[in-house]
Parts: C-alpha cells; sequence; structure tokens
C-alpha cells in the first residue's frame, strides 16, 4: 500500500508541479491513511473514461469549488491542469470570476443579520 502512495504522491509532483498544495506531502509523511482516503475521493471528481465532461471542464469545476472553499492550493492547481488540458486562459478568467460571484452570495446571506439590526 505505501508503494502505490508513494507512487500517487510522485505523480502528483510530476502533473502539477509548483501547484501542488504543500500539504500532500506532509499528509503523506504524517498521515498515509488520509492520503489515501483523499485519493479514494478522486474517483468522484475523475471518473473513467466516459464521462460526461471533458478533462478541461472537470479542471475548471474543480477550480471554481476550490476557489469557493477557499483552498487556493487546490486552485492554483487546478488552474494550471486546466490549462495543460486545452482550456484557454479565458476560461480559466471566467469560471474564476463565475465563482468569485457564487461565493459572494454566502457574504450577501451574512449582511442580512445586520441589515436586520439596524
Amino acid at each position: 500500500m505505501q508503494d502505490k502512495l508513494a507512487q500517487a504522491l510522485e505523480m502528483m509532483k510530476k502533473n502539477l508541479g509548483d501547484a501542488l498544495p504543500s500539504v500532500m506531502p506532509k499528509m503523506h509523511e504524517k498521515d498515509p491513511k488520509a492520503f489515501a482516503h483523499h485519493l479514494a475521493g478522486k474517483q468522484y471528481s475523475k471518473p473513467p473514461e466516459g464521462g460526461a465532461l471533458d478533462e478541461a471542464s472537470r479542471a475548471l469545476i474543480h477550480m471554481a469549488a476550490a476557489i469557493t472553499a477557499g483552498a487556493g492550493g487546490c486552485a492554483a492547481a487546478m488552474a494550471r491542469h486546466a490549462l495543460d488540458v486545452g482550456a484557454s486562459k479565458e476560461a480559466v478568467l471566467e469560471a474564476a470570476h463565475i465563482a468569485q460571484f457564487a461565493a459572494s452570495g454566502a457574504a450577501l446571506e451574512t449582511m442580512e443579520a445586520i441589515f436586520d439590526e439596524v
């Protein structure tokens, strides 16, 4: 199992380069079980051949979700991946703007409590 996890980490380093979130090697070293659990979750975001979305679309959605979750390292990694698999710079920026707008909804809902007080 450790060998497969080490191989997965090396593949991530190769594919993501500097955009690899710094937590990944640390998680691999300190908590291999959590690292394995993270890798198992990828089956939902990267289905085998025949998924309904192409790889660039999946990367853009993943990036946008990471932005709204505040996961900067993950967002950067997915932006790089999206570019690598054919998304244009304009598509990456558009998806980022959509994520920013979607995230602003939470701020607006939080502001409602203030409006109720003033």
